[in-house]
């Protein structure tokens, strides 16, 4: 059975805007699309829930069969860029009924392959995907893997190679007209939309900072993290953005997932994010004032007093009234009732009790990077591709950089995901298209990177940041996304704050690779 938090969940999920997370991993050179799908498939008998399926009229439970009912591999190979097919599984509805909630893409890519891990998040959550994806990296370097028969129809490259998407990707839906506009500029709670109905589905937008160096402490001593710093700059810039459009400027409450799987380990424990399957995950509220985000001493020292008392607690599922009440509901109302009954709940709630927005920092994942094959004598990268001459040892790749996704449709429509590799923060804006366009997300990010350069050093010497690049113009049919560079976070108080080392961002429509 599901629980009361994931029917919830469940019970959230739109088809113009389903529930997913992912991880984008840029490498720097290409992987062998056969050896890969070996991989995949290698991981996935390790991990009951990657080929998990709903059964029941209703949904409330999972059935865990022996082997996926469908491939969830996919291998793209025709110029279409790794962000845009990474977009279209995130967009694109999941049939949790017929299909797994994994899918797996390799993207080919003239400056180095790219490969999109997309789950939807009534499965797995965001650590749970980044760990899979580290797991489907790991059996890469480690087993030359089985090629298998390539189905004729689908070799089409003539190589023996299966191409396309994944099997169970319907076309992303198109969100029907909706009062959130209206409801949004009038509120002050949410991120005001540049402009309505202009698209469907999600778009992303990727971006690199550098860690912040130096001792971050409060004026009463207390320390401030990198999480700290990223949801203080999430609420400056969305009330900059609000103000500068003519819209009020209210209660501003950004969501903070944190990791129920961690916080139950014993103290000490290490924590692999592969240790437990499916949605790990609860959720905190932090919020503020107009007159907090005034004076930004203040803003730092609320962030921090929130963050603080919601690590030291075990977080509901769903926070607030609206979680409060579909957890009872969950709980008491009789089965043949209670999926209808949370769905009109949560669309009911939603206008009124949404959050304005997430921010999601995963840490420090050093090991999805690195070189893909194993090291040599003489110190180059090499990879050991087996096919019908026998063993051949090949220059190999190595990854480069890594992006967390996720995603969360209106009112809200905003989600920052976050995760450290290799020293950077590798920052994703996600968005749903009726909020921002290719054009508006660079405005709202050199918004979010001002906040963070000033909450970092509130002394007045600032980071020091990359002016904006004019945008890429975008795929067929996808639009254009990404940008500057949002921020990690660090609450600054009253206190000292140390300089930031420099920000940078990749130029917009592509994706970092150095």
């Amino acid at each position: 059975m599901l629980t009361p938090g994931e029917q919830i969940l469940a019970a959230s999920d739109r088809a113009s805007a389903p529930l997913t997370c992912g991880l984008l991993v840029q490498t720097d050179g290409q992987l062998d699309p056969g050896r890969l799908r070996a991989a995949v498939r290698a991981v996935i008998r390790r991990h009951p829930m990657t080929r998990a399926i709903l059964y029941g009229s209703r949904q409330h439970a999972w059935r865990f069969v022996a082997e996926p009912t469908a491939d969830p591999f996919g291998f793209v190979d025709d110029g279409t860029e790794g962000w845009r097919v990474h977009e279209v599984l995130s967009s694109a509805p999941f049939d949790l009924r017929r299909f797994p909630p994994l899918r797996v893409v390799l993207v080919r890519q003239p400056d180095g392959d790219q490969l999109s891990v997309v789950a939807h998040h009534l499965a797995l959550d965001g650590l749970r995907v980044t760990g899979l994806a580290t797991e489907i990296l790991a059996a890469y370097r480690q087993s030359p893997g089985d090629w298998g028969p390539a189905d004729a129809a689908d070799a089409a490259g003539g190589d023996g190679v299966r191409r396309g998407m994944p099997a169970g990707i319907p076309p992303v839906v198109r969100a029907a007209p909706s009062p959130w506009s209206t409801v949004a500029r009038r509120s002050g709670r949410y991120v005001i939309p540049l402009t309505a109905g202009r698209g469907d589905g999600y778009g992303f937008h990727p971006m690199v900072i550098s860690l912040p160096s130096g001792d971050r402490t409060l004026a009463d001593g207390r320390r401030m993290t990198i999480n700290d710093l990223l949801l203080a700059a999430a609420h400056l810039a969305i009330d900059r953005w609000n103000t500068r459009r003519g819209g009020p400027t209210g209660c501003l409450r950004i969501r903070m997932p944190i990791d129920l799987a961690g916080m139950a380990a014993p103290a000490g424990a290490p924590v692999s994010s592969t240790d437990f399957q499916g949605n790990h995950t609860g959720q905190a509220l932090i919020v503020s004032e107009a007159a907090d985000r005034r004076d930004l001493p203040r803003l730092a020292a609320r962030v921090v007093d929130q963050t603080v008392a919601a690590k030291g607690e075990t977080p509901p599922p769903v926070p607030g009234v609206s979680g409060a009440l579909g957890v009872a509901m969950a709980r008491y109302v009789p089965g043949p009732w209670r999926s209808a009954l949370l769905r009109m709940g949560v669309a009911a709630a939603r206008p009124l009790l949404a959050p304005t927005a997430a921010v999601s920092n995963l840490g420090r994942h050093d090991g999805v990077a690195g070189p893909v094959g194993g090291a040599t004598v003489s110190g180059g990268r090499y990879l050991v591709a087996v096919g019908a001459a026998g063993r051949a040892a090949l220059p190999g790749p190595s990854v480069t950089a890594a992006y967390f996704t996720g995603t969360a449709g209106m009112p809200q429509g905003l989600f920052l995901g976050v995760v450290s590799v290799g020293g950077t923060l590798n920052v994703t804006v996600g968005y749903h298209r009726q909020m921002f366009g290719p054009g508006s997300v660079p405005a709202f990010a050199d918004l979010f990177r001002a906040a963070f350069a000033e909450l970092a050093d509130l002394r007045g010497s600032a980071a020091v940041v990359t002016p904006a690049t004019p945008a890429a113009p975008s795929a067929p049919g996808l639009s254009a996304s990404s940008a500057p560079a949002p921020a990690r976070e660090t609450g600054t108080t009253d206190g000292p704050v140390h300089r930031v080392a420099r920000v940078t961002s990749p130029p917009r429509g592509t994706v970092p690779t150095r």
